[in-house]
């Protein structure tokens, strides 16, 4: 691996480019850190990538080796009343940053998302798309111009992400009260393919080092699993006890948007972990982070 590469990412403060950005800089590459508002005390140049004139000025003078965007309006409930917006980040700046990629030939890295697709089970060559709410319209957008811009680009799609840092399904079934006489209770009729952060940064990495070619690739677990059945893997990975009782989406109050319950096969990587394994590893990093944070603060 050579430390000369200079990788600019896009998206930065959030869960997933904050760690992927952490792990190449341990790699001793080269990261530009970009996100829509600039942060001095973590390196983080502030940058609107929905303006096309500025964005390409910017990634003229940072000249990277790589770009990576996992910039992304992800706010599935309120997408449905700023359509504009969705699109504009989702789909609009992944356009731009595809085409400035181009121009100064390097290699694009976009995630994408599981919600492209409707209910069912899909491999990196599918092409029945059915994105059921406005989130996934725009996602499925940007992933059309990437296609059809040309260039050396890749797409990962992952489903049901989480990491440090970050509100997510695992925070909640690890930290909220229950009792027998209220129980958690967690849908059974939601499936995905829970996916740890750490192992969608490894799989990008193989994009970075040259290992696969420029191409669609599904990067999450193993498995397909309902939200009830995933809860349950929280609790005992972590040695955690509470009740739960698996529920349907119908016995809770309505939500705004429909997300499908689907299944990215993966036919190209080898060696995927399970949705557990995953979780064993996740579970693992944050004791060790827990640990560091301890002994620092003595």
């Amino acid at each position: 691996m050579s430390t000369e590469k200079k990788i600019l990412v896009f998206g930065a403060s959030g869960m997933l480019g904050s760690y992927l950005s952490n792990y190449f800089e341990r790699k001793g590459y080269k990261v530009i850190k970009s996100d829509m508002f600039e942060d001095k005390e973590k390196d983080i140049i502030g940058k609107d990538i929905t303006n096309e004139r500025n964005l390409k000025v910017f990634v003229y003078e940072q000249n990277p080796d790589f770009v990576i965007n996992c910039a992304a309006y992800t706010n599935v409930n309120k997408a449905e009343s700023e359509p504009e917006i969705a699109n504009a980040v989702n789909a609009e700046a992944v356009k731009y940053m595809a085409e400035i990629s181009k121009e100064i030939k390097v290699p694009f890295i976009h995630v994408s998302t599981n919600e492209v697709f409707g209910n069912g089970a899909y491999d990196e060559n599918s092409r029945e798309f059915n994105p059921l709410n406005q989130y996934a319209k725009s996602k499925r957008k940007g992933e059309e111009y990437i296609e059809n811009c040309g260039g050396a680009n890749y797409i990962f799609r992952t489903s049901w992400l989480y990491g440090p840092g970050a509100k997510n399904f695992i925070r909640f079934v690890s930290e909220t009260e229950a009792t027998e006489e209220k129980p958690l209770r967690i849908v059974v009729d939601e499936k995905g393919c829970p996916t740890y952060v750490g192992y969608l940064t490894e799989r990008i990495e193989e994009a970075v080092e040259s290992k696969i070619e420029p191409g669609i690739y599904h990067a999450c677990s193993s498995d397909m699993l309902s939200r009830y059945e995933f809860g349950l893997e929280i609790l005992k990975a972590q040695g955690l006890e509470k009740p739960v009782v698996p529920v349907e989406k119908k016995d809770l109050p309505p939500r705004p948007v429909v997300s499908p319950s689907n299944q990215l096969i993966n036919t190209k990587f080898e060696k995927v972990p399970t949705s557990y394994e995953m979780l064993e590893e996740y579970v693992s990093e944050i004791r060790i982070e827990k640990d560091d944070y301890s002994e620092k603060n003595r």
